[in-house]
């Protein structure tokens, strides 16, 4: 198998365990840390934890840092489809362009972060957030999706600092 190849597949296998992972952390906090119907908690919804993170669940209806206005289910939807609409452009790009490893790598963390928070939006209603790092002066709760897009960011952007150019395709006369 060609080496760029199997790093193609290896960046989109890295976007399904990130999308999957996260899923399964949010599932464990709907369950645990969600108010239950009558009004308990199965955790408290704010649990303290030693080190810099606490969980604290919340339902996010906006998108990043709430700049959104929530205007019933059409923010859902719009933002759902937004999500989509930016992961299988990304999975096109992924698929069709000769990119550099770090490159691949950053565009797919981004692709399954986007795709984690629309799954989210489409079975629950809206963005499940439960990591809270207010002890470092972070003011966001957020969740594994939206740690990883911002680590993907942190990739496309140091794979275009680094100058990082794509091989060119060979043409055959």
């Amino acid at each position: 198998m060609d080496r760029r190849l199997r790093i193609r597949i290896s960046a989109l296998l890295t976007a399904v365990f990130a999308v999957a992972l996260d899923q399964s952390t949010k599932a464990w906090a709907l369950t645990a840390l969600r108010p239950r119907p009558d009004g308990h908690f199965a955790l408290p919804g704010h649990l303290a934890l030693p080190g810099p993170l606490d969980l604290t669940f919340t339902l996010n209806q906006s998108n990043a840092f709430g700049l959104t206005p929530v205007i019933g289910h059409a923010t859902r939807w719009l933002l759902m489809s937004a999500n989509l609409a930016v992961a299988a452009a990304l999975l096109y790009v992924i698929l069709t362009r000769p990119l550099k490893p770090l490159m691949l790598f950053g565009l797919a963390l981004i692709m399954a972060g986007a795709a984690g928070n629309a799954l989210d939006r489409l079975f629950t209603g809206a963005v499940i957030d439960f990591l809270d790092a207010s002890k470092l002066g972070f003011t966001w709760i957020f969740n594994l999706a939206d740690a990883t897009l911002d680590l993907g960011i942190a990739l496309v952007l140091l794979s275009a600092l680094r100058n990082e150019r794509p091989p060119i395709p060979k043409q055959t006369p």
